[in-house]
């Protein structure tokens, strides 16, 4: 074999393994984490959506109230609250793997649409729930 060969067959196998190396912490890390979902909710809690990273539908729940709603209504209720859900999954997944993976690694998730931030799950409204307790 040649030289450039052996160098290029050298490059590919440190490449490969740290290819692996990254998808083993990446897994051991989700897996101590347990599901990363993100939720949102209606203040009133009428409606609640649950998506994984990505947007992938977990649960919605909807209450007998939220039925009143017209169907465009609700329809866009359950739009806004699943890309918010979305991206409180997004800001999840990054808390999650940051501290085992490259900030090159992290940056990629971001270009695929999952971006970093504050998880927000669930609104909560506290006067609705104060109010409930009286």
């Amino acid at each position: 074999m040649s030289e450039y060969q052996d160098h290029l067959d050298t490059e590919i196998s440190r490449a490969d393994r740290r290819i692996r190396d990254t998808g083993a912490r990446v897994s051991a890390q989700l897996r101590s984490s347990g599901p990363i979902t993100g939720r949102a909710a209606l203040p009133n809690g009428a409606i609640t959506v649950t998506v994984r990273p990505g947007g992938a539908l977990v649960d919605i729940e909807i209450q007998t109230s939220a039925l009143s709603l017209h169907p465009e209504q609700l329809a866009a209720e359950l739009v806004k609250l699943a890309r918010q859900a979305t991206r409180s999954a997004g800001a999840k997944l990054h808390q999650t793997i940051r501290p085992v993976v490259s900030r090159e690694v992290a940056d990629s998730l971001t270009s695929l649409g999952l971006k970093p931030g504050e998880p927000a799950d669930e609104f909560v409204d506290w006067v609705e729930v104060l109010r409930r307790q009286r």
